[in-house]
């Protein structure tokens, strides 16, 4: 803290020469960057995920303006009012609101309690391949125990940030009182917040509210390979702090682990919050796994054209079926198999019960 608080020795890792020709103050990066290009961004960011928020024009449509409206992120936005379309608004809230914030889990600077920090993340999994899991059952977990009056003793038990956890208490009110102004959730009757939490406890409707969000965040699995593959990335890899990275409660060695996990992944698809680059290798964080199913609902935009559903042919696409995980199908042609291309990368092949709940 020299410096600051009391006289002290200041290193610099550069020269003397380069840094007697520095600036006194770093240039600001709202002057460092064009105007332009810092629009662009922004504009880039804000499409990614404005799936039937923007029209063809790029007006907003009636759900881009409550998108404009909320305090998260577009696709954080989304998600929320679709959980209370499904009527699953509380989980949701909370994950959404924990994605908007930074991670909850402190990551140790000990190596020997890096492991314990990963333990404690997957004691939150409840067997669900799920990262979104684990910020919602260690936030409920919380909860109960500030209510107990342990909240201290249980942030340190299990790695996790008491500000930050005070920070989502704070999102989830807001968010909701955007809610209740808004009319989406009402004082009494219908939308009320008992009806808008009926489906809270179902998983499987959680997830689908998060997939309509996250998209086109979404990850397939190869399972010849054992790589996850999108739609820019031909490998990707799960961050090492997903729960998802080793496979669940056993131990093997780095060298396997990402093979192994991808391996003992019960679907094919799977969504994530973020990707992050670290030299060429593509990371995904907070990931979770989905049904073929609910990425053919509830992917892509909700007004399809014409020629979305098609019969099928000998075309290659991923086959999607009421009791199939999702595998890749090869070119015999089946007379109750259709075609459904999502996007240009999203091409399902759908059996007959699939296409019935799609249309």
């Amino acid at each position: 803290r020299a410096g600051r608080c009391q006289p002290g020795v200041c290193f610099r890792l550069f020269s003397r020469l380069r840094f007697e020709n520095m600036l006194e103050f770093q240039t600001p990066e709202l002057l460092r960057m064009p105007l332009q290009v810092r629009v662009h961004l922004e504009v880039t960011t804000f499409k990614k995920f404005m799936i039937d928020a923007m029209e063809p024009w790029e007006d907003l449509t009636e759900l881009g303006y409550h998108l404009t409206e909320l305090p998260v992120e577009p696709h954080l936005g989304k998600m929320v009012l679709c959980a209370v379309v499904l009527k699953c608004l509380d989980p949701v809230l909370t994950i959404a609101c924990a994605l908007a914030c930074q991670d909850p889990f402190v990551l140790p600077t000990l190596a020997s309690q890096k492991r314990a920090a990963m333990l404690c993340r997957k004691c939150f999994t409840a067997g669900t391949f799920s990262d979104h899991m684990v910020l919602l059952r260690a936030f409920q977990a919380w909860q109960k125990a500030r209510s107990d009056g342990w909240e201290r003793a249980f942030c340190e038990k299990n790695f996790l940030s008491q500000a930050t956890m005070q920070i989502i208490v704070g999102m989830r009110t807001q968010l909701l009182c955007h809610l209740r102004a808004s009319g989406f959730v009402r004082v009494r009757g219908g939308a009320d917040i008992r009806d808008v939490n009926t489906n809270s406890e179902n998983w499987a409707v959680v997830k689908a509210a998060l997939v309509a969000g996250m998209y086109p965040n979404l990850v397939h699995v190869d399972r010849e390979s054992l790589v996850l593959t999108s739609p820019k990335e031909k490998k990707v890899r799960f961050h090492p702090t997903s729960v998802l990275s080793q496979p669940q409660y056993k131990k093997i060695p780095p060298v396997n682990g990402q093979s192994a996990a991808v391996q003992a992944l019960p679907t094919d698809w799977l969504i994530y919050d973020e990707m992050t680059r670290a030299h060429r290798i593509a990371n995904i964080r907070c990931c979770s796994v989905v049904t073929p199913v609910t990425v053919a609902l509830f992917c892509g935009p909700a007004k399809l054209p014409s020629n979305a559903l098609q019969p099928s042919s000998s075309c290659q696409g991923i086959l999607v079926s009421s009791d199939s995980s999702g595998s890749e199908m090869d070119d015999r042609t089946t007379s109750n198999v259709s075609l459904l291309k999502l996007d240009e990368w999203l091409h399902l092949k759908m059996d007959s019960e699939v296409r019935i709940l799609s249309l």
